[in-house]
C-alpha cells in the first residue's frame, strides 16, 4: 500500500514536550545548522569531505516529501517548539536525524521511531524497509533494532534492514 494516498498530519504529539510537525519549504533553512555540522553528516549521510548548503537541503526534503511523510522533530523549550531534527515516514525508508547534538542520547530518536511505526500501522503498511545505515553507525543500528527492525541484507559500506508490522 503507497504511503502518498493518505493525508499527513499537520503534528503528531509524542508527549507533551515531544512533537513532529509537518514541515513547509518555506522552514526547511531551520536544518541548514544540522547539515553544516561534519559530525551529524557523517552519522546520517556518510559524508565527511563536505557539508550541505540549502540547495541540497531543499533537493533532499523535496525527494523525502515526494516520497514519504517529512517531519521536523520539536521540542518544548521555554514554552516555544523548536526543531531540533527531522524524519521520514515511507514504506522504502525511514531517515532519521538529530541535528542538535545537544539532543544525541535522550531517547527521543526511540520515541519517534515508536510513533512512526504505529502511524505505519494505521495507514496500513505492512513492512518499512530501510536503505541502508552505514556499518559504522552503530547508534543508528541498535536503535532500529531496539524497536524490531532485523538486518536482511549487507554491502561492503551499509547493512539494510527491515520492519514487518
Amino acid at each position: 500500500m503507497a504511503i502518498e494516498n493518505f493525508v499527513q498530519p499537520d503534528i503528531i504529539n509524542i508527549d507533551e514536550k515531544l512533537r513532529l510537525r509537518k514541515s513547509c519549504e518555506n522552514e526547511w533553512q531551520y536544518a541548514l545548522p544540522w547539515y553544516e555540522d561534519s559530525e551529524v553528516l557523517y552519522y546520517s549521510e556518510g559524508i565527511r569531505e563536505k557539508t550541505y548548503d540549502l540547495e541540497i537541503i531543499n533537493r533532499m526534503y523535496t525527494y523525502l516529501s515526494d516520497n514519504g511523510e517529512l517531519y521536523f522533530i520539536e521540542i518544548l523549550h521555554e514554552r516555544s517548539w523548536i526543531p531540533i531534527g527531522d524524519v521520514t515516514l515511507s514504506d522504502k525508508m525511514m531517515p532519521i536525524v538529530i541535528g542538535n547534538k545537544k539532543y544525541w542520547g535522550k531517547g527521543i530518536a526511540k520515541k519517534v521511531l515508536h510513533i512512526l511505526i504505529e502511524r505505519a500501522k494505521d495507514i496500513g503498511l505492512s513492512c518499512i524497509k530501510l536503505k541502508g545505515i552505514y556499518k559504522y553507525n552503530e547508534r543508528s543500528k541498535r536503535l532500529f533494532k531496539s524497536v524490531g527492525f532485523y538486518k536482511i541484507s549487507e554491502d561492503e559500506k551499509e547493512e539494510y534492514y527491515e520492519l514487518k508490522l
